[in-house]
């Protein structure tokens, strides 16, 4: 007799939105995680405005109460702010009615919003919510020990780190004056930071180029390099597709991402598994990813000076930058490819559907 594949239901964005947790999702798909397991995705909000997404989400709600029976666990994609707010309505409605709960928490600031942006009776909230689930995922051992401190049964918090697949061609040509940026514009992702280094990298470096990709602040970033003089210099194609971004870490072999706060950026991933030098911050789950100076560059946020000379140096040795790039590509294809990845998620899922449920009331 064929044992039953566990029966999981998955929320968060769709798979359509800009952002990391739809590109976490995707390669689940991709990588077929959806033949691996009874699997039904349903979206709880999308790209547009606010009004737009309570509508979703309220669809999104009714159209789990018409199929929660059908299912197993519930697996919930949440970040913090709306994201926390939002899903935490499904995390309830799921444990009266008898179903596993996971949390599967991307948050890149979380510590900050439970800390800092909630009063007290929310914060109660968020420690409820977390008690209630029957597993808790976070992205790195860094956002582990936070989440631990929020439930009573530390156990039950387990590290997932994200993952991608990894293409098989081997990048050889290290010798270009790119310096390729992919998320969300602002300040959060350090972007601010880059601009402002580009000027000493200048310096060394005539030809060099900036091509910072995707939504955000592109504006306020458009009149900084204005005013830093170096706008002939950095690009904004905007937010780009899977096809584009391929044929950037192509033509690409520096990445940088100087983020102030991270949980695991599925972005620098997918760099470093195309072989790109990777430059990034110690926050969040990027010192998991990075041994600074092996297999990519860690350097402080906010640190622009350092920054300026650490890309300035890769720019200028294309010998270094394959080196770091080709052990980078090493490091994710041993520790971060997705099937390893989705085996220990699918293991995961058969411990969890074997356990005894219990409901909360």
């Amino acid at each position: 007799m064929t044992e039953q594949k566990p029966r999981i239901l998955m929320i968060g964005p769709g798979r359509n939105v800009r952002g990391g947790i739809s590109t976490v999702v995707n390669h689940y798909y991709a990588a077929g995680l959806d033949n691996r397991v009874n699997l039904r995705y349903i979206p709880t909000m999308l790209d547009g405005p606010r009004i737009q997404n309570l509508a979703v989400a309220a669809a999104a709600f009714l159209r789990f109460l018409l199929c929660f029976r059908r299912y197993d666990v519930l697996h919930v994609h949440m970040a913090a702010q709306a994201s926390f707010w939002r899903k935490r309505i499904f995390v309830k409605a799921a444990k009266k009615r008898g179903m596993t709960v996971v949390i599967h928490q991307h948050s890149a600031d979380f510590d900050h919003f439970f800390q800092q942006e909630v009063d007290g009776r929310q914060r109660k909230e968020i420690k409820y919510i977390f008690e209630i689930a029957d597993a808790v995922l976070a992205l790195s051992d860094t956002w582990a020990d936070l989440f631990r401190t929020l439930v009573s049964a530390p156990e039950k918090v387990l590290v997932l780190p994200n993952a991608v697949a990894c293409p098989v061609e081997n990048k050889s040509d290290y010798s270009d004056h790119w310096i390729l940026f992919l998320g969300r514009l602002g300040e959060r992702k350090g972007t601010f930071d880059l601009l402002q280094a580009v000027p000493a990298i200048l310096k060394a470096v005539p030809d060099v180029k900036l091509i910072l990709c995707g939504d955000g602040e592109i504006a306020a970033c458009r009149r900084e390099a204005q005013r830093l003089g170096v706008a002939n210099c950095v690009e904004f194609p905007g937010w780009v597709d899977a096809e584009q971004r391929e044929a950037l870490f192509s033509a690409c072999s520096l990445f940088v991402l100087p983020s102030h706060h991270e949980g695991m950026p599925m972005a620098l991933l997918e760099a470093m598994a195309h072989g790109l030098a990777a430059v990034s911050t110690d926050v969040g789950g990027i010192p998991q990813v990075i041994e600074s100076h092996v297999n990519g560059v860690c350097i402080p946020a906010g640190d622009t000076r350092q920054l300026a000379e650490t890309v300035t140096s890769l720019l200028l040795c294309p010998k270094k930058k394959e080196r770091i790039g080709q052990a980078g590509k090493k490091t994710i294809q041993s520790r971060f490819g997705i099937e390893a990845n989705l085996l220990q998620l699918t293991d995961f899922y058969d411990k969890l559907c074997k356990k005894p449920k219990e409901c909360t009331k």
